[in-house]
């Protein structure tokens, strides 16, 4: 005491401050000297030396928390590797190890939580005490190492290995009896730190200093928890050599028990097992994982530990993987949902599946296409189609179909369907009448649009656009994404089931630009696959998928009836014909159809949208095919139908597999046919003809020519013969590109580059067909009738005005243009025009007269003849290709003579 007094003295003088200043000059040293004193003994040396005992105990803890690390802190082992390695394996996790993730959960130091009243003193913790009555007084009194507690004026209290609340109560009693009119307040304050041990299998096994508050988890929270191998379940603490208890983490993490989580005492040893037994859940359960099982657990505590099953799931059809007497893997069908089998053992290594139960409803009725909220709704029995679709206002669009409606059906447990067919309109308007059909579960109601019509396409544009953007870049040469048509584009494609894409090889070996050209085309062709590959999943989960269904608002008919037709097809088998009948001719939507229940040729001219005006229902086709005598082969019989009589019903013929309809057009039903006339015509413009009729009848009926009218001259062309033209181009460039290509293979050397072919091949294909005819309108004018002919739909007359030129074209030295002078013959136009050039073919010059036929002399003396040209003609003086320069031909001239010589020298050896 002396000396705590001498240093405290010291510290005062030396310091030159204020003895009320004289507490920031002390030491840590002297601080711990002075903290092994008792409180009171504290507490009075501060009153006499003026110390602000609040401040130095401050300073105190301080200096404490930056001298001492914090204690119960997880261990800081970066463990973040081996985490990432167990959350990216395929391999399934075990439950409860993601509680000591440090990345995961943190753990703060204890420190200012409330003591339990379980909690046993011992030395070095601190005790509280707060006079109040006739004396106010605070004590921080500390529990000495023989277990005694020394309050001031009273003496000494024996309160180690008591639990606080007796503790308290102690004291509390102590203080009454000693000190009249005063009472205690007790807390506890700075609690001791205890040594404990944490062994087995533990990440970070070893000796900790902790709190005394310490518990079993939050020691497994120092030692970083346990290892891959360590039981969760079996941890037990010893003490003295004797168990205390076993901890099941379990009773924690799945029920909140922490009745076995008891505080911990110096010398504790908190060990881990090692894993027993191992179990897992998977599938539609809600914690799939891998669990720690023990003798006593069944299948039923197995699946409430994964959480029990999901809304989803189907536990009549479990499956538990077992090992055998023979250590081989046995499967097992379990139902879940008997208890007998609930209570079944489960044992080391078991795997319980559950799947999950089926995304069809029982109780269910579908409804697609042109109505205001498709989807799927429920069934009850004696569910009608007016039930589904009680308004014709405000559950129908506007483009809604009400003559033509079907309703799918599945007729057996296989799922084969069958299909009826109805009247919307009638359904709804007169309820319980036999169009209003009573509705089966599982049932399929389609509406359709009118014709071809669709809702809102654009919808089901955006929504292919979104599909196939996942797919592709976004590119320039993608643009076709953008296109108001894609759905349409993507169902033709489906339908046409064509995915040619393929350029020659000959082609592909050219060069560069052959192999851009071929590198264009496969990822044309690539667009379109997939393109039809995106539509094709779309239809066929249409009926199932939600939100697909949605969008059945936004479908064609024959899109609507893509999926229904295509599970037709599937579903034939030998005995079984396919039932799908078509329509051909003048119906609105001609094409495949299913064939309805009863369903006769009044059924199916309804299905297509019902006729056009220019159909001819005095009579149509219906072509049957029959099979004949024991598989021998099949014929088509072809009957004489009368629309009138079956359509209003007076007569029916029922409808059998692969029938086909073939409904006529009226004979000179189109009335559009016209020919247009232009130029030096009184009235021209487009004319409306009827077939049969004349060109000069026609004429006579825009007036004739006018004063000033080129009548050889005129140009007569027709649509047909200008496509084929074309196809004969076409085909022309084809036989091109594929003699180019066998001469780029070949050895021989080709006279013009690659280059310079594509760039003929490409001026070749840019040429556009004229399709004109060679008319003779000044004899047609004549009314002769040799000269006369028939128009045709598209036809084009052009006459010009008076022409009195002739024209020079071709290998001249000045091509140019003449007035027309009877008197001048081809050659003395071609001298007007400078002579031949030197590459020019003279014996080959032709005359094209002004109505487009070429007179060609027979020899040279021809051009002379006044009476071979007339106004308008041009000369055309062609090229020789067969012409050689002198260098050329003397060098193969030479040739010859060089092996003419040898040939002779080794004949005159013989």
């Amino acid at each position: 005491m002396a000396k705590l007094f001498q240093l405290l003295l010291v510290c005062i003088l030396f310091g030159g401050t204020a003895v009320a200043n004289a507490s920031t000059n002390i030491s840590p040293a002297m601080l711990e000297q002075l903290k092994q004193l008792p409180r009171a003994e504290q507490e009075r040396l501060a009153r006499e030396h003026g110390f602000d005992l609040q401040q130095l105990q401050s300073r105190s803890s301080a200096s404490t928390s930056q001298q001492r690390p914090e204690t119960l802190q997880p261990r800081q082992q970066s463990e973040s590797t081996e985490q990432s390695k167990r959350e990216k394996s395929d391999e399934p996790k075990r439950f409860g190890l993601n509680l000591f993730d440090s990345e995961v959960s943190t753990f703060a130091p204890v420190g200012n939580i409330p003591v339990p009243d379980n909690y046993v003193l011992g030395p070095d913790d601190e005790v509280l005490l707060q006079f109040f009555g006739n004396r106010n007084q605070s004590l921080h009194l500390q529990v000495s190492r023989d277990g005694y507690l020394s309050i001031p004026e009273i003496g000494q209290l024996q309160v180690a290995g008591l639990p606080f609340s007796k503790a308290r109560e102690l004291i509390r009693t102590r203080v009454q009896q000693s000190m009249i009119g005063v009472e205690a307040a007790v807390s506890m304050g700075a609690l001791r730190t205890i040594n404990i041990m944490v062994a087995g299998e533990a990440k970070h096994p070893g000796s900790y200093t902790v709190s005394a508050l310490t518990t079993v988890t939050q020691a497994l929270f120092v030692a970083g928890g346990v290892s891959d191998i360590g039981a969760l379940r079996s941890i037990r603490v010893n003490r003295a050599g004797n168990t205390i208890t076993n901890f099941d983490l379990y009773d924690l993490l799945l029920r909140g028990d922490s009745s076995n989580d008891i505080h911990l005492q110096n010398g504790d040893v908190v060990f881990v097992a090692p894993i027993q037994a191992l179990a897992q859940v998977r599938g539609e359960v809600r914690r799939p994982a891998l669990f720690e099982v023990q003798p006593g657990d069944t299948l039923g505590s197995l699946l409430a530990m994964a959480g029990g099953a999901r809304e989803g799931a189907f536990p009549k059809a479990a499956v538990l993987e077992r090992f055998n007497a023979q250590h081989l893997r046995d499967l097992q069908n379990v139902d879940l949902t008997q208890a007998s089998v609930r209570a079944q053992a489960v044992r080391a290594g078991d795997v319980l599946r559950i799947g999950a139960t089926s995304t069809r409803a029982i109780n269910s009725v579908t409804v697609a296409g042109a109505v205001v909220r498709p989807g799927h709704y429920a069934w009850r029995d004696g569910l009608r189609v007016s039930d589904l679709l009680p308004s014709l206002w405000s559950d129908l669009l506007m483009s809604t179909d009400l003559d033509y409606a079907l309703v799918v059906r599945e007729r057996d447990q296989r799922g084969t369907i069958e299909v009826h067919q109805f009247n919307l309109g009638k359904a709804i308007e007169h309820k319980g009448s036999p169009d209003d059909l009573q509705l089966a579960a599982r049932d399929t109601l389609l509406v359709f649009h009118h014709a071809s019509y669709s809702h809102q396409r654009y919808k089901l544009n955006d929504y292919l656009r979104k599909q196939l953007e996942e797919r592709f870049s976004g590119n320039e040469e993608d643009r076709w994404l953008a296109s108001d048509e894609l759905a349409s584009r993507s169902f033709e494609l489906l339908q046409s089931e064509q995915q040619d894409g393929t350029v020659s090889l000959n082609a592909l070996m050219l060069n560069e630009q052959l192999m851009q050209q071929q590198r264009e085309q496969q990822q044309k062709s690539m667009q379109q696959q997939v393109l039809a590959e995106v539509m094709s999943s779309f239809l066929q989960e249409l009926f199932t998928n939600e939100s697909y269904l949605a969008k059945s608002v936004h479908l064609t008919r024959s899109e609507l009836l893509y999926p229904l037709l295509s599970t037709i097809r599937h579903q034939a088998r030998h005995g079984q014909p396919v039932d799908i009948v078509s329509v051909s001719g003048e119906v609105k939507v001609p094409g495949d159809y299913p064939l309805a229940q009863n369903a006769g040729v009044a059924h199916l001219v309804k299905a297509a949208g019902g006729l056009n005006d220019s159909a001819f229902i005095q009579r149509a086709e219906l072509s049957r095919v029959s099979t004949v005598a024991a598989g021998s082969g099949s014929r088509v019989q072809h009957y004489a139908v009368s629309l009138p009589s079956h359509l209003n019903g007076s007569e029916y013929l029922a409808l059998q597999s692969r029938d086909r309809l073939n409904i006529f057009s009226i004979p000179d039903w189109n009335n559009t046919f016209t020919v247009e006339l232009k130029g030096e015509v009184r009235f021209p413009g487009r004319y409306s003809i009827q077939q049969g009729e004349t060109l000069s009848s026609v004429l006579q009926r825009a007036g004739g020519l006018t004063q000033n009218a080129f009548a050889k001259g005129a140009v007569f062309t027709r649509e047909h013969i200008r496509e084929r033209e074309k196809a004969h181009l076409q085909k022309m460039v084809e036989q091109l590109r594929g003699e180019l290509a066998t001469r780029s293979l070949s050895t021989e050397r080709a006279q013009n580059s690659p280059q310079d072919m594509l760039l003929m091949l490409q001026q070749i294909e840019a040429q556009s067909s004229l399709g004109r005819l060679v008319v003779n309108l000044p004899y047609i004018l004549a009314e002769d009738p040799t000269a006369d002919m028939q128009v045709q739909n598209g036809d084009v007359l052009y006459v010009p005005r008076m022409d009195s030129t002739i024209a020079i074209m071709g290998e001249v030295q000045h091509a140019s243009t003449h007035r027309f002078n009877g008197e001048l013959s081809v050659d003395d136009y071609l001298n007007m025009a400078g002579g031949l050039r030197q590459r020019a073919d003279g014996n080959r010059v032709f005359v094209i007269r002004a109505d487009g036929s070429v007179v060609l002399p027979r020899n040279g003396w021809l051009r002379g003849r006044r009476a071979s040209l007339e106004p308008g003609d041009t000369i055309i003086v062609p090229l020789d290709t067969e012409y050689k320069d002198n260098l050329t031909l003397w060098s193969q001239v030479t040739q010859i003579f060089y092996q003419s010589a040898v040939a002779l020298a080794a004949i005159s050896r013989i």
